[in-house]
């Protein structure tokens, strides 16, 4: 009996260092994700989009789910928006919500999307308007002559 004990004794020992053996290895994932995140903080206030968009990149894809992956979407969603990448942009937003529905820089980043490109439609809209206009008086200025 006593050494079953031992042998469940060493068993949950086993286990326990293996849990702590995961938790570590997922502070750091998490440790390395954030640094890919302030390199790429520091290439946006450098107005280095791409290398930021890089960087984002990075820190998602080890760790998409993580504690704090709703802000790199949300980054890289700034980072696609300078890039004129508004369709990305918004399912970055979107996925930062995914993962963090009260997150603020998110929703406020996708309410901007939405209404720039709400602005971009209008104004295409406009143009081609004014370009068939030209088109109509130009014909009637040929059919008179």
């Amino acid at each position: 009996r006593t050494l079953l004990v031992k042998i469940r004794d060493d068993e949950k020992k086993v286990l326990a260092e293996d849990k702590e053996a995961k938790r570590r290895e997922a502070e750091d994932i998490i440790r390395q994700a954030d640094e890919y995140k302030d390199s790429g903080n520091a290439f946006m206030k450098d107005k280095n989009f791409e290398e930021a968009l890089y960087e984002y990149n990075l820190a998602i894809e080890i760790s998409a789910d993580g504690p704090n992956s709703h802000i790199y979407y949300s980054n890289r969603a700034a980072a696609y928006c300078y890039l004129g990448q508004y369709s990305e942009a918004a399912d970055d937003c979107l996925s930062s919500l995914d993962l963090n529905d009260s997150y603020d820089k998110a929703r406020t980043l996708l309410v901007k999307i939405t209404d720039d490109e709400k602005k971009r439609l209008a104004e295409e809209k406009e143009s081609k308007r004014k370009e068939a206009e030209d088109i109509i008086r130009q014909a009637d200025e040929y059919k008179d002559s």
